[in-house]
């Protein structure tokens, strides 16, 4: 079940066996609500009793059958006055990061009780949404409940004379671009007719000559194909039906270039001519008429966050180099996703909770050979591209596109798909199989241990169906990582399949040379600082195993800080335990440091280890004291967790000395 995050666009199928493990316990909330999993302080979600026939899968079918926005599928321009009058049970409206949705049939089907979804009726709910499951796809749950946009307009009367000047009151609805007079015109810049745009049941707005728009209100996702860049699929944009659709970016996306000093010699490995030239992102200035009256109709975007930051590009016979300067210490290959679809190619730098990208239709053409290296601080950035037309100078990087220079939050950003080509599969258990699946030639990806991806494929009733799975090292020998996995052009998915499942038989299906949509990794989660433990107790079950791989071998291969590892692996039967020889190997290896515990609740007549579900006397003897530098990592199935959570804090555990993935 991949990480065990729960949540997601369709009902996580759970191994009824491994839900046994915890028993009929009374346990605690997980996560606990002062938790380090709970980024910025997230309330715990109490689930309730439904009524026969209101679970996530009846929700599915019943949405993809019918129109439940009540406007007739005709998408509206909604003001907060317009939303706070369908506060009511049996009228329920609500708005998400600048998107109103007609909630009224969902009440009955909501984990939590219609109670709670009545919190954010009326008005904008993005913060509540946030505080308890921000990682739901809401977007896809609610998709034929849409109403439209959340539509704002900001008022400043005229100063009279004398009188202080006063600028527009702030209005917080959701995601909101900065205000700018209406007379201000904004260039455009037309997607590259190279590139891959599939909608995933999102309609793109678009600008009145049909190129796509900055706008949010309807994200798209970008898939790059893995047949060299050829497009997928290129959805129709539908034209946008309201005059509030004027304004499209409040920027204007081809800034003004500023010189920045020429690259150090260290830098440019090589003697031919070079040629340069920078690009300074920072706030734009204030409309020379911001305090005069006016009447602004701004829509929903991703929040820009301003903080100046820029990028270089120069230039040899052979190839460009675009080199972007970030004042921060300590980046990695991690901290990069790149993406090249012809001539379309775009950086994403992850900086923490924030991502800042560089979007460009370059002018000449490149191959897929991409180099990424950085300063030795790790706060410089240079992504070095090959020419296609070795000799030919270029007279500039290319055209913007999109977000192009800026920097917003990570949590925020429209989720992007690239097809992928399943190149190898391993029967890794009876029902569990590993997939070596391999990024378009134009990707780069390096998925930090422990984070995970979304995968999405066709299910047959239900339309597009997504989880997400945590990404594992192809084996737990360093010697044997491929180099695909060092170059960041592969993923190793361990996926179990669930013959009643909604996605898995689907996946389970998958053979080599088969496509498989795969995401960025999620961001926004934040894994506490490993590195200040000394001792690290794993508690994981079944498939919530996945993380374990990666971040123990991260953890063994660092010397500069010793850590002691306990693994509690809980499965039903020997059978169903994932890469025992491969354990077993790397606990002789490290055997100081490494403890690797098994425990089945279904053992056969030989089996000599532990047995049982989670309890306390079953770990209390190996778990690590409770203590400032001690971590407790959990993943599993949700009673698992909960059960977990309880010994844990039994053995006195308190809830900055767990995680829960």
């Amino acid at each position: 079940m991949g990480c065990g995050r729960v949540g997601c666009a369709i009902t996580t199928v759970t191994n009824t066996t491994n839900d046994e493990m915890s028993g009929n316990l009374g346990v605690p909330a997980f996560p606990a609500l002062a938790s380090p999993q709970r980024a910025g302080g997230g309330k715990s979600r109490n689930k309730v009793a439904l009524k026969p026939g209101r679970s996530l899968m009846d929700w599915i079918r019943l949405s993809k059958s019918k129109d439940l926005s009540g406007t007739g599928g005709r998408l509206q321009n909604v003001t907060p006055e317009e939303l706070a009058k369908h506060d009511k049970e049996g009228d329920v409206w609500t708005a998400i990061r600048g998107k109103v949705y007609n909630v009224t049939a969902y009440a009955e089907y909501h984990p939590g009780g219609a109670d709670e979804l009545m919190r954010a009726a009326g008005k904008d709910g993005t913060d509540l949404f946030n505080e308890v499951h921000r990682w739901v796809n809401y977007e896809s749950m609610l998709e034929s409940c849409l109403v439209g946009r959340l539509r704002t307009t900001l008022h400043a009367a005229p100063n009279s004379a004398g009188a202080p000047k006063r600028k527009p009151p702030k209005v917080q609805t959701g995601f909101l671009k900065p205000p700018l007079p209406s007379t201000l015109k904004l260039p455009q810049a037309p997607l590259p007719s190279t590139s891959s745009v599939e909608n995933t049941g999102r309609k793109p707005s678009t600008s009145s000559e049909g190129k796509l728009g900055n706008s949010s209100e309807r994200p798209v996702t970008m898939i790059q194909d893995n047949t060299g860049g050829i497009p997928v699929t290129i959805a129709a944009p539908e034209t946008a039906q309201d005059e509030c659709d004027t304004v499209d970016n409040p920027w204007p996306i081809n800034p003004k270039p500023s010189k920045a000093p020429f690259p150090d010699a260290a830098s440019v490995q090589e003697k031919d001519s070079i040629s340069h030239e920078s690009v300074t992102v920072s706030p734009p200035e204030a409309a020379p008429n911001e305090e005069d009256a006016m009447d602004i109709s701004v829509n929903a975007v991703p929040t820009v966050t301003r903080e100046a930051l820029r990028y270089d590009w120069f230039q040899s016979d052979k190839h460009v180099t675009i080199v972007v300067y970030t004042k921060r210490k300590g980046l990695t290959r991690e901290n990069v996703i790149l993406d090249k679809i012809g001539r379309e190619f775009q950086l994403c730098l992850i900086l923490g909770e924030q991502q800042y990208s560089v979007h460009v239709e370059l002018e000449g053409e490149v191959t897929d050979k991409i180099n990424v290296s950085f300063g030795a601080s790790g706060s410089k950035l240079d992504v070095k591209l090959t020419k296609v037309d070795a000799g030919r100078k270029w007279a500039g990087l290319g055209s913007p596109l999109d977000m192009d220079g800026r920097l917003v939050s990570a949590g925020d950003c429209v989720r992007k798909y690239r097809a992928c080509l399943v190149e190898s599969r391993t029967e890794v258990t009876h029902d569990t199989v590993l997939f070596c699946v391999r990024l378009p030639p134009g990707s780069r990806m390096w998925v930090p241990a422990g984070h995970h991806v979304y995968v999405c494929g066709e299910v047959s009733g239900f339309g597009q169906v997504e989880r997400p799975y945590t990404p594992v090292p192809s084996s737990l020998s360093p010697a044997q990582v491929g180099p695909g996995e060092e170059q960041g052009v592969v993923l190793y998915l361990m996926i179990k399949v669930y013959t009643q499942g909604a996605l898995t038989p689907v996946l389970g299906a998958l053979q080599p040379g088969d496509r498989l949509d795969v995401s960025d990794y999620d961001t926004t989660l934040a894994l506490p600082p490993l590195v200040n433990f000394t001792s690290i107790a794993f508690l994981v079950a079944g498939t919530g195993f996945t993380p374990v791989p990666g971040l123990v071998t991260w953890l063994l291969s660092r010397d500069d800080r010793k850590v002691d590892i306990t693994v509690f692996f809980f499965n039903k039967q020997e059978r169903d335990v994932l890469w025992r020889e491969q354990l077993e190997e790397l606990e002789q290896r490290h055997a100081e440091r490494l403890k690797v515990i098994h425990v089945l609740s279904d053992p056969g007549r030989e089996w000599t280890g532990r047995t049982g579900r989670i309890r306390r006397e079953v770990v209390e003897n190996d778990l690590p004291a409770p203590g400032p530098v001690t971590m407790a990592m959990v993943c599993g199935p949700i009673q698992f967790n909960q059960a977990a959570v309880k010994v844990l804090q039994e053995m006195g555990y308190q809830d900055s000395m767990y995680y829960g993935f």
